[in-house]
């Protein structure tokens, strides 16, 4: 699983809050969790602004030491590496994060499962691709599921049932972004964290202005929404996908099949968690459209899909999701 970097883009937003006084926008770019982060607070004051995204920065740091799976020494990465049959004490912490990834993959069915490490191995996901033959990929599906990881929430272990490792792609960003949310509290701020948007706190009155690309070029805004509170996570296709002896290979799987989606569209999700914002993300993009968004609205989810359609792009929108958004116009 993974998601489109850049897919969501701050553009703008209005530095009053909603208590009135206007600030300066402090912001801060840094590269963490194996993508390009954007840390930004409206502030009356620039030193107090820059404390503010200190802590932020501080909260992200924290949670790629434990949760990326680009550090050998990252918790994650741990518990990859651990014998097969061994509990392994995740901390009250990672307890808290995969009580949430249990709760989303029995929620969707299995549309949403990070269990598939060996599957994006076998198929080069992170490097220029491949097609694994067929007993390779026997083997990766052996492999994969949260089905080969027993949890145990009371004493918060896990215990790997096979050479099972986790991929945090759809999950990682999110539980950081709630990090930040429950470090900071009421002082406004935004993070876009590889594609990922959060904001907290008393925020500008209109909200910030986040644009959501076109599906088939990220670096081209399609439509703009006002993000007040939350977490809008978007997952796609377009240019990070691969393309192995004419066959496309989405850096998204399907944990149902063990193959890569074929949706080559986009979808995005609102959500006041950002850990399910981030999975449910990834989920909807596995489902499909037609799936997907009725998934979505018997649950009460705030979904969009754009869906590329003879050189055009259709919307199918969640009712949560024009709730909260109001009138939406693409380019």
């Amino acid at each position: 699983m993974g998601r489109l970097t850049a897919l969501l883009v701050v553009v703008a937003c209005c530095t009053a809050s909603a208590d009135g006084p206007r600030g300066e926008l402090v912001t801060r770019d840094v590269y963490l969790m194996g993508t390009r982060a954007r840390l930004a607070t409206p502030d009356p004051t620039r030193e107090r602004g820059l404390a503010t995204l200190a802590t932020a920065l501080d909260v992200l740091e924290r949670a790629e030491r434990e949760l990326s799976t680009w550090r050998e020494s990252s918790a994650i990465s741990a518990l990859n590496r651990h014998p097969v049959g061994v509990p392994w004490h995740a901390g009250p912490t990672l307890c808290r994060t995969f009580e949430e990834v249990w709760r989303w993959h029995a929620a969707s069915g299995g549309a949403f499962d990070p269990a598939i490490g060996r599957l994006l191995a076998a198929w080069d996901v992170h490097g220029d691709g491949a097609i694994p033959a067929p007993p390779a990929r026997a083997r990766a599906s052996a492999a994969s599921g949260l089905a080969l990881l027993a949890f145990d929430r009371t004493k918060c272990t896990l215990t790997r049932q096979g050479d099972v490792a986790i991929d945090v792609g759809a999950f990682g960003k999110g539980e950081a972004l709630d990090r930040i949310e429950a470090a900071l509290g009421n002082v406004p701020w935004m993070v876009d964290l590889g594609g990922q948007i959060s904001v907290g706190g008393v925020g500008p009155q209109e909200g910030w202005t986040v644009a959501i690309a076109h599906p088939c070029r990220r670096d081209q805004p399609y439509l703009h929404v006002q993000l007040r509170d939350g977490s809008l996570a978007t997952s796609g296709g377009s240019e990070r996908d691969i393309t192995v002896d004419g066959i496309r290979i989405s850096h998204i799987f399907d944990p149902r099949t063990g193959r890569p989606a074929s949706f080559d569209g986009s979808v995005s999700v609102w959500h006041r968690s950002g850990l399910a914002a981030d999975a449910l993300s990834t989920a909807l993009f596995v489902m499909g459209p037609e799936e997907g968004l009725r998934w979505a609205e018997s649950r009460g989810i705030a979904a969009i899909y754009l869906i590329p359609e003879h050189g055009t792009v259709r919307m199918a929108v969640s009712p949560a999701f024009r709730n909260r958004f109001g009138r939406l116009q693409g380019n």
